[in-house]
Order: structure tokens, then sequence, then C-alpha cells
């Protein structure tokens, strides 16, 4: 385990994690503001999980991780650490099944995800990316001491997006 809070454990992702990455990068929300990540079967999800996030961990040291619910284990979504091409700062960056979003686990695993980024790998700022719309993943950014920064284009699209930032040490 990485991370735990008072109502989720936040680990690495893992093959059984696989329905709950399926169905995650399928729902709508999820496509609209992340974008569609081809994931259409459990074998795409298992792709993913080892060539994303489990990849990234080996590599760097943090990931996307899994954020189950403590009480009884079940995966709800993910939230962790990025870096990216034409990012200059790791992001943190979180989805959550539809299910469970509204319920304040977004903000639980942020807020524990910071400070495991300052505490525990002595990151010193953290950058996050959302589209314009995107007012839900803006509200949680701002409400845990993000700020706009400035609009940005990544390599792969032609659409503007919001890039903000917040030091934390």
């Amino acid at each position: 385990m990485i991370i735990k809070t008072n109502r989720l454990n936040i680990r690495l992702l893992k093959e059984s994690d696989a329905q709950m990455i399926l169905d995650l990068f399928n729902e709508d929300n999820v496509i609209k503001y992340i974008g569609d990540k081809g994931i259409k079967n459990l074998t795409d999800a298992i792709n993913y999980i080892h060539g994303g996030p489990l990849n990234m961990q080996q590599t760097l040291g943090f990931s996307l991780y899994c954020c189950e619910t403590e009480k009884n284990q079940e995966p709800i979504g993910i939230c962790g650490l990025i870096k990216r091409d034409g990012i200059e700062h790791v992001e943190v960056g979180f989805a959550f099944l539809n299910k469970f979003c509204g319920l304040g686990f977004g903000s639980e695993s942020l807020i524990a995800v910071i400070k495991y980024a300052e505490i525990e790998l002595n990151i010193t700022t953290l950058q996050a990316i959302t589209n314009n719309d995107n007012l839900a993943s803006i509200k949680l950014l701002e409400k845990n001491g993000f700020s706009f920064n400035k609009m940005i284009k990544l390599s792969n699209s032609e659409n503007e997006i919001k890039l903000f930032e917040k030091s934390i040490s």
C-alpha cells in the first residue's frame, strides 16, 4: 500500500483492477474530459495497467494509483502522479467511477497524494491539467490549493487546456 486515509487504501494498480479500469475509461465523463484511451476489453485494461501506471512506477517511482474503499477494498477510481512531455512539473491526476463522484473521495485522495509527493518524494511543485469545461475537476483543484497558471496545448491535441499549479514546500 502506498497511502492509507480514513476511507481509502491508495495502492499500486494490479491486474485484478482491470474491470474497474475498463468501466472507468468507458464512462461518458472520462471519455469527455480525459479522452478515449481505447480500452475496450479486459485485455486492453490489463495492457493499460502494465504499460502506463506500472511502467511509470518502475521508471519514475510514482504513478497513478488505485483508490479502493478501506471498508471492503472495492476499487473506485485512480489518483496519483504523472509525468508527461509538455508539462514542466509532475502532475496530479484523478478519475473516479461516476457512482463514487461527489462523495469526497477525490478530495481525500488528492490531499493524500499531495502529502505523499511532498514528504516521500520531495516534490516541491505540482501541476494539473483539465479541460476548460471540467468544472468538477477545476473546483477540486482550486479547493486543494491549485491556482490557474495558463492555457496550454499538448502535442497530441489541438484544444487548449487549463494548467494549474501548486507549490507544496
